[in-house]
């Protein structure tokens, strides 16, 4: 397996709640990207990251296109990305249009060895896939993952121990599941059902979402805002253990990991349409498990879209989030027409607790509904791609 195809496996399957680990003596210093603007328009909220081709280079994904990455010594030239259409390029309306793709994933569906694309439209919509033509080329057919998709912030995440990546959102009935492909590629996704119907976290509009080991069982668990279900020893069809707890307000992607060293997994998150970024610390008396909330930045809005690696390299997972613009239009949410911020935040765990030093990536892009780190170019540093309403970008660690 070519190495950037591994890491972007890894990169693929974890989901949120997991990290991505930078690779090489990358520790001790301060990051800087090289901005690389493959579109200036507005063709999606939703970016994956796949070697769609297979010709060893890493690809972006924005909704009906894809972007062929060059050589890796022409990989900071945008002319070198070549676009192509996976769908016909419709223009979209930024201040008051929203595109087809809220959220993108690679997955190989059909399990033909060609990565495909799993499309999240407009929440509460149709989930579908789009089938990779592979070597023969030709037009990608698209068809059915799901009926519905609810929750804001789905995940495609390794949640169930001997299986591929699932996808993990709302389904019909307002029931939070994980979904498999089906065994005939034609019909829809298998649907398993983490919580019962009719919950909040599963509504079409409901924010916060995230995958990961939150009780250090070596098990994926689900956490929302309105609380977590820690995954049984075999998840078959019955809903998961679901235990209450206040993990909002209402937020984007949360990522599960030990932030503050203590052994006891945490939880990051951002606020979809307010303002901030904060973490939830775990604390455990006895049995009871209760989460402390943190602030980590609270001078920006609609941070749409978060995601954790390890930027620096010093083994403690970073996160990287943003500002997306106009997620309700020119005069909606706070500050909707401030710069389009990219940052990074680093922690540091001292002998009184974590802090946190936010780093500038961009001013002019920011985030969609979704931000993806992994290695574009194959150096070992992680990267950030991302699709919104300035166009579609990828930043390259140097």
């Amino acid at each position: 397996m070519h190495p950037r195809w591994a890491m972007l496996a890894l990169v693929s399957a974890t989901g949120m709640g997991s990290w991505v680990a930078a690779q090489g003596p990358t520790a001790g210093r301060v990051p800087t990207f090289t901005k690389v603007i493959l579109d200036g328009a507005f063709r999606a909220e939703g970016v994956a990251l796949a070697d769609v081709d297979r010709d060893g280079r890493i690809d972006v994904l924005a909704g009906n296109a894809w972007y062929a990455a060059p050589v890796v010594a022409a990989v900071t030239d945008a002319a070198a990305w070549k676009r192509h259409e996976i769908a016909p390029l419709e223009p979209l309306d930024a201040p008051t249009g929203y595109s087809n793709a809220f959220h993108n994933f690679s997955l190989d569906v059909n399990r033909d060895g060609w990565p495909d694309q799993v499309v999240i439209g407009y929440p509460g919509e149709a989930a579908t896939w789009r089938v990779n033509p592979g070597p023969r080329g030709g037009a990608w057919r698209t068809l059915p993952a799901s009926s519905v998709a609810g929750n804001e912030s789905p995940a495609l995440a390794r949640l169930v121990r001997g299986r591929g990546p699932v996808l993990v959102m709302g389904t019909e009935g307002e029931q939070l599941s994980w979904l498999t492909p089906a065994t005939s590629p034609a019909a829809p996704f298998d649907v398993h059902p983490i919580s019962t119907p009719k919950h909040p976290a599963a509504h079409r509009y409901a924010h916060g979402l995230g995958v990961g080991d939150l009780d250090g069982d070596g098990r994926a668990d689900v956490v929302s805002t309105h609380g977590y279900w820690l995954a049984p020893e075999e998840p078959g069809d019955a809903p998961w253990p679901f235990t209450a707890a206040k993990l909002g307000p209402d937020s984007a992607h949360m990522a599960i990991y030990d932030v503050s060293g203590d052994g006891m997994p945490d939880i990051v998150a951002s606020s979809a349409h307010q303002m901030g970024v904060w973490w939830f610390e775990q604390q455990r008396t006895g049995n009871a498990r209760t989460f402390v909330k943190h602030a980590i930045d609270d001078s920006f809005s609609q941070s749409h879209a978060l995601d954790v690696g390890d930027i620096d390299g010093d083994g403690v997972p970073d996160i990287v989030t943003g500002k997306r613009r106009w997620a309700h239009g020119p005069s909606g949410d706070p500050q909707p027409n401030a710069p389009g911020v990219l940052y990074w935040f680093q922690p540091r765990r001292t002998p009184t607790g974590v802090t946190w030093t936010k780093h500038l990536i961009d001013d002019t892009s920011g985030v969609g509904n979704q931000v993806v780190v992994g290695d574009v170019d194959g150096d070992g540093r992680l990267d950030v791609a991302s699709a919104n309403k300035h166009g579609v970008f990828v930043f390259l660690q140097r």
